[in-house]
């Protein structure tokens, strides 16, 4: 299974590029705070860039992160209402809505976010650091492919667990 050794390491590398991205925003709002309170200590702008660029792209890293760990769009309300009840069919029909919905997710930011990374972030600059606002808009698309790249995964889990008799 080549595919889920390439969404393991994947996902492995998105979850180094979240920590990078965490330190880089722990920092810059430190620097933030001791520059406002500290009097020796210069207030610059160009952490304001830092804490934006970092928040984004925790932000939609971590949802497909989330994601591919259930950890994100799954409510775990209906086992305990329905606990001891057969209701197989139920559960098959929340997996069908859940993938469902969340291809529609994955296609309208993939695809969306692609146009509004191409048409407008590729035209911005930022007006502290002068960097191209595309840097920033990038992790909306990508996002939309990651989703559906660990809903594909999950798919191919779900069939080879079904295959072995055992439900996921």
């Amino acid at each position: 299974m080549g595919y889920l050794k390439f969404c393991d390491a994947y996902a492995r590398f998105l979850s180094r590029l979240i920590l990078v991205f965490g330190f880089g925003l722990v920092i810059s709002v430190f620097l933030q705070v001791l520059g406002r309170y500290v009097p020796f200590i210069p207030l610059w702008l160009w952490p304001q860039e830092i804490i934006n660029v970092s928040f984004v792209w925790i932000v939609f890293t971590g949802s497909a992160v989330a994601l591919r760990t259930k950890d994100h769009f799954t409510v775990d309300v209906f086992p305990m209402l329905l606990k001891g009840m057969n209701v197989s069919w139920f559960y098959g029909f929340l997996d069908i809505l859940y993938y469902a919905i969340g291809f529609l997710m994955a296609y309208i930011f993939s695809y969306y976010g692609f146009i509004f990374f191409r048409d407008w972030g590729m035209i911005q600059t930022s007006d502290i650091t002068g960097i191209n606002m595309g840097y920033l808009y990038f992790s909306v698309p990508l996002a939309g492919v990651t989703w559906a790249m660990f809903l594909i995964e999950s798919i191919i889990k779900q069939i080879i667990a079904a295959s072995k008799g055992v439900r996921q």
